[in-house]
């Protein structure tokens, strides 16, 4: 019995573990409804309304109904039996068949001994129900990693669309300037076709933004739990830190590694193959059951009145009948398995299984804390990549208005004006995809705590 008490206290130490995330409260209609929606916000509407977390919750309330119930077979189950077989006289052998014979019973069952079969079951319920907690936990901590995933991809889009909309307006003010170049004989002709040619590429490009966000928009509406296809407005929450993550980040990101999910859904399987092992060595065990019963049960149904009743009584009526068939009875059913040939292989192949979870249950600790090195390996990179994007995009942007300002006096071309403003946007985009995956890096750690 002492594996199935350390499995209940297990269990009760995994369901008691903090989240890995904590939820803001419950959200309400008119909430999802306003203009703008913060990062932290589409969070908390993942959390709560996504279809995996709401499908992963009823699981986890259907687990905790069944150990409820697994948890009251330690009573004894009371039944009603009844039955009748009616056999005419030369029919069937009367010795056997007594005419027929009926039984209306209240019955009581109880397992007194039964090797630990009802602890173990017991126990199960009680594995299932910490497995769905977990599962429920896996969900809900990925959609709300998904919805900020989606949300600061959206961010990203807006800053994109904003910045091919200025690329055009600036393209337009270069080409009404190649115009009058042209018109006065300054500029070739073939200068006008270049910047019309740049006009389009950067046209082509805000459309594909323009889909990307709307496939963007839908995937992280549905994540909401949100019908339709209306556009999603994500608040801006601030400039990202420029520094990669402190000594303090690190410690309380190994602290929360005992608590992932994915940990303790490895140390219930290990727990249920002890379980199974459990239950192949106590096969040999002997089962004691005791059965109450009380009713009315007899023999001889072609008549009311029985044949032997009447030659003992010849006024018996059928109230005698039922009063001679009133009765209780007790049984004790005792099973003790002597040869099971197939019980060593079953040993070894539970011993095995039990190995394996062992080891899985390692593993999964050593992956948690590769992850956890990971991603503040990823901060810091993100963070440096961002410093040093934010230096090339301000030479970039000195490099633009220096080259501007000598194409417009003459004193160079068109092709290294084109040239020094796809170098600014290249640095510009950088520096943007760089800010996007230090908020990224951030909120992944963040997130764990």
């Amino acid at each position: 019995m002492s594996i199935v008490w350390a499995v209940l206290l297990v269990v009760t130490l995994v369901g008691s573990a903090p989240p890995s995330a904590t939820l803001e409260p419950r959200i309400r209609a008119e909430d999802v409804r306003s203009d703008t929606l913060s990062l932290q916000r589409c969070v908390a509407l993942a959390r709560e309304r996504a279809p995996a977390v709401v499908i992963a919750r009823r699981r986890q309330w259907a687990a905790s109904m069944d150990s409820a119930a697994t948890a009251l077979n330690r009573r004894p189950e009371l039944s009603l039996r009844a039955g009748a077989m009616v056999a005419p006289r030369g029919f069937y052998d009367p010795v056997i068949t007594n005419l027929g014979e009926y039984e209306v019973k209240a019955a009581l069952d109880w397992p007194l001994a039964d090797a630990g079969g009802r602890a173990r079951a017991r126990a199960r319920g009680a594995l299932q129900l910490a497995a769905a907690r977990s599962h429920a936990s896996i969900e809900t901590r990925d959609a709300g990693l998904q919805a900020a995933q989606l949300a600061l991809r959206l961010l990203r889009l807006g800053e994109a669309d904003a910045a091919q909309r200025q690329s055009l307006d600036w393209l337009a003010g270069l080409a009404s300037l190649v115009r009058s170049g042209v018109a006065s004989g300054t500029r070739s002709p073939t200068d006008s076709i270049r910047v019309a040619l740049e006009r389009d590429a950067v046209e082509a490009a805000l459309e594909d933004t323009h889909l990307e966000t709307l496939g963007a928009t839908l995937e992280l509406r549905a994540w909401l739990g949100l019908d339709g296809d209306g556009p999603l407005a994500i608040r801006e929450t601030g400039e990202p830190p420029q520094s990669g993550p402190e000594p303090t980040d690190s410690l309380r990101l190994v602290a929360t590694l005992e608590h992932q999910p994915e940990l303790e859904l490895a140390r219930i399987a290990e727990l249920e193959s002890r379980l199974d092992l459990e239950e192949i060595r106590r096969l040999g065990a002997p089962s004691l059951d005791l059965s109450l019963d009380a009713g009315l049960m007899g023999a001889d149904l072609t008549r009311l009145t029985p044949e032997t009743l009447v030659l003992q009584d010849p006024q018996a009526t059928f109230g005698d009948r039922l009063r001679q068939d009133l009765g209780a009875s007790v049984s004790l059913h005792v099973r003790l398995p002597v040869l099971d040939r197939a019980r060593p292989r079953r040993l070894r192949s539970r011993a095995g299984a039990q190995e394996a979870s062992a080891l899985e249950s390692r593993a999964t600790a050593a992956a948690g804390e590769r992850r956890a090195r990971m991603l503040l390996a990823e901060w810091r990179s993100a963070s440096r990549r961002l410093n040093a994007s934010q230096i090339v995009y301000e030479r970039a942007e000195r490099n633009l208005l220096k080259v501007k300002s000598l194409y417009s006096g003459g004193a160079t071309t068109l092709l290294d004006l084109l040239d020094a403003r796809r170098v600014f946007e290249e640095a510009r985009d950088r520096r943007a995809d760089a800010r996007m995956a230090v908020r990224w890096a951030r909120f992944q750690v963040e997130d764990r705590r």
